[in-house]
């Protein structure tokens, strides 16, 4: 499991600058106006990405899932912005992700300092090698949590599908996480997983499919 704490301790931000990098890493310290209501600042992020992976085992119930919790916390302000969080697959589950029944695959549910709810198919969007869950708008101007704990029901799919292939990985499946506001010049398909609000999590397990 892995966790990235990243504290720019507001000194972007009484500098004037839009980011601060600390040891290869750039925390978000920006306010951005998209000509709408909408102000972001923050001054220092903490976040950290957690899981678990349940082997799939032909014959077996519910066997054959990918959990994921994520959590992250920034000081600062927010003024009804919507953020995203950016799940990266490995690359071992692309057969999995590409298919069309993956939407269906997902559940679980998404927290916000304004509450939680369950995440529907309206709050995803799939690409090749990523999962984008939006969360909804909120405010805050002192500290605002997002949580979201994420199921991947793969197990669901290779029971009606076993022929779809999910190679093994030698050194752990790796999943990678972003929380990313609407507010922000980021390409959700394009651009790379990592940032103030990110974290990254490998599985124990290296063979995802019981043979």
């Amino acid at each position: 499991m892995g966790k990235r704490h990243v504290v720019a301790a507001g000194l972007a931000a009484m500098l004037g600058l839009g980011a601060l990098q600390v040891d290869g890493i750039v925390a978000s310290a920006q306010a951005a106006n998209t000509g709408s209501s909408t102000d972001v600042v923050h001054i220092l992020a903490e976040s950290s990405l957690e899981g678990s992976l349940a082997k799939y085992i032909p014959g077996v119930n519910n066997s054959g899932k990918a959990t994921l919790h994520y959590e992250g916390k920034s000081l600062g302000v927010e003024d009804f912005d919507n953020a995203n969080l950016l799940i990266k697959m490995p690359s071992q589950f692309k057969h999995i992700t590409l298919h069309d029944e993956f939407l269906a695959a997902v559940s679980g549910e998404i927290s916000t300092p304004y509450g939680t709810k369950k995440i529907t198919p309206n709050d995803l969007k799939i690409y090749s090698d990523r999962i984008v869950v939006s969360f909804p708008q909120s405010f805050f101007t002192t500290q605002g949590k997002y949580r979201a704990d994420i199921v991947l029901d793969f197990g669901k799919i290779l029971k009606k599908y076993p022929n779809i292939q999910i190679d093994g990985a030698a050194s752990g499946y790796q999943f990678s996480s972003t929380l990313v506001f609407a507010s922000s010049l980021w390409d959700i398909i394009e651009d790379p997983i990592f940032g103030s609000l990110s974290g990254d999590y490998t599985t124990n397990e290296i063979e995802a499919v019981v043979k």
